[in-house]
């Protein structure tokens, strides 16, 4: 008989963790402190203590971005509370990051009106203020470039326009501010709003270029090809003065698939090791596989991890594996005469991963000229068309590749029946008995009997029985 079952431990709330990885980290033994904080935070995300000192020791592991990032996170689901901003300060004081852990100490301290804190960094960085106001808008300037690059890299991009909104009226309307609030309404394709900040900040300077590279994003998705050239050809030939509009050119000619020019603005950059970030190693791996450096590509890669995981199915060798296979697959299905096997093929498209490596391919003028039963497919499958009837069809697809019957004959074989079916009974919902139905019906060379089909769809052996005897009349 088991003696503590009366016994609340503490390890529910997390206190014994907390408090062990408090005792290891004292220790200096700073890995398992980590082990221990994480388990403690696991329990009770909402404790400060648990939070602020777990992203402390994650720091002291080398995982002072993901520290940072985990922290501004919580900040923005607390509705911008400031204490975030004493966690922020801290985490830099560690990542010896003096500027960062001034800036966001100066402003927690401003706005709680924390002067201990405030003097105790004084110190710290031996400095002396000459303009306090300017110091204020110096740490607002750069934290809000802080939080919103993380939320719009983070595909956060509605936050990340509502965060700039949050910023002071002087702020918001430098060029600066005025630049990422087009380039989150581009994102967003809010094209107007976004050409009319870029107008005017074209207007101010004909030569920001931000507003140049964010101008040719603007007439590269409105389709404007005439403007889209000009300001291309602007942006190849002109060599950006400062690190930081390199970087932006550098970003932008990648993303319009001018790897060798990309490539060559950015390279310094990460030699430099002073602009360092997701966004620059992930338009490097980019620019680098493209020009045939395969080793350098997959090294950027693997650093871009330390900053934002992202699965290896998005890197651009995978990316060209998937492109190569939808081209396969159109080859092979959507040039056929049958159209069922136009509609598999185009099924089979849609489960290759990434799905946006069918962005920018030659087969959408293939399916240009598809008619438009099949037209209704793709939308249904790229852009969430609700269909009664083709949604039954692809809920079918769906069950058999679930269930491991996802060969190009057994697909095949369904869409016929399926089709049949529909010629006979345009109302019907149980899709699992009939898939099951068909299956028993056109068995493939398999051996299936009823009791595995019914175990495997979960069906019930009379509506499997109903919907074998409706395709039998068929």
């Amino acid at each position: 008989m088991n003696k503590n079952n009366n016994v609340i431990s503490l390890d529910q709330n997390g206190e014994n963790y907390y408090r062990q990885g408090i005792k290891k980290r004292q220790q200096n033994n700073k890995k398992e402190a980590m082990q221990l904080l994480k388990k403690a935070y696991d329990k009770n995300p909402s404790n400060p203590d648990y939070l602020s000192e777990y992203v402390y020791v994650m720091t002291e592991n080398g995982l002072g971005n993901e520290a940072e990032h985990m922290i501004i996170n919580e900040y923005v689901k607390d509705d911008y509370d400031v204490s975030y901003f004493h966690i922020l300060s801290e985490i830099n004081i560690l990542r010896h990051d003096a500027n960062k852990a001034f800036l966001y100490g100066v402003s927690y301290a401003s706005q709680t009106g924390d002067e201990d804190y405030r003097d105790q960094l004084e110190d710290m960085f031996d400095v002396e203020i000459e303009d306090e106001d300017e110091l204020k808008k110096e740490a607002e300037r750069i934290i809000g470039q802080q939080i919103f690059q993380h939320l719009f890299m983070n595909a956060r991009v509605d936050e990340s326009l509502d965060y700039l909104n949050t910023l002071s009226y002087d702020i918001q309307i430098e060029s600066e501010f005025r630049n990422l609030k087009a380039m989150a309404y581009l994102f967003l394709n809010k094209f107007d709003e976004a050409r009319a900040l870029l107008e005017e900040l074209l207007e101010d300077d004909q030569t920001d270029m931000h507003a140049l590279s964010h101008m040719t994003l603007l007439h590269y998705h409105t389709n404007d090809d005439a403007k889209y050239e000009s300001y291309l050809k602007k942006l190849e030939v002109v060599e950006p003065l400062d690190d930081d509009s390199r970087f932006k050119v550098g970003l932008v000619l990648n993303f319009l698939q001018k790897y060798e020019q990309s490539y060559k603005l950015l390279l310094p950059l990460y030699k430099k090791k002073r602009l360092m970030n997701f966004q620059l190693l992930h338009a490097l791996s980019f620019a680098s596989f493209h020009i045939d450096k395969v080793e350098e590509s997959k090294i950027y890669w693997n650093q871009m991890q330390n900053f934002h995981p992202i699965d290896e199915e998005f890197s651009p060798w995978k990316k060209d594996e998937a492109r190569d296979r939808i081209l396969s697959l159109e080859s092979q299905y959507l040039n056929d005469d049958d159209q069922h096997k136009r509609l598999l093929g185009l099924y089979l498209i849609s489960k290759v991963r990434p799905k946006d490596a069918i962005i920018g391919l030659s087969i959408w003028d293939r399916i240009e000229e598809m008619d438009d039963y099949e037209k209704l497919y793709v939308t249904y499958l790229f852009q969430g068309l609700k269909l009664a009837r083709l949604g039954r069809m692809h809920l079918g697809l769906e069950l058999l590749s679930d269930k491991g019957y996802g060969d190009s004959d057994t697909l095949l074989m369904w869409i016929d029946v399926f089709h049949d079916l529909y010629q006979v009974h345009k109302e019907f919902d149980d899709v699992e008995s009939f898939v099951a139905a068909a299956l028993y019906l056109h068995p493939q060379g398999r051996k299936l009997t009823k009791k595995h089909l019914v175990e495997t769809f979960n069906v019930t052996t009379y509506r499997l029985n109903k919907a074998i005897d409706k395709l039998k009349q068929i």
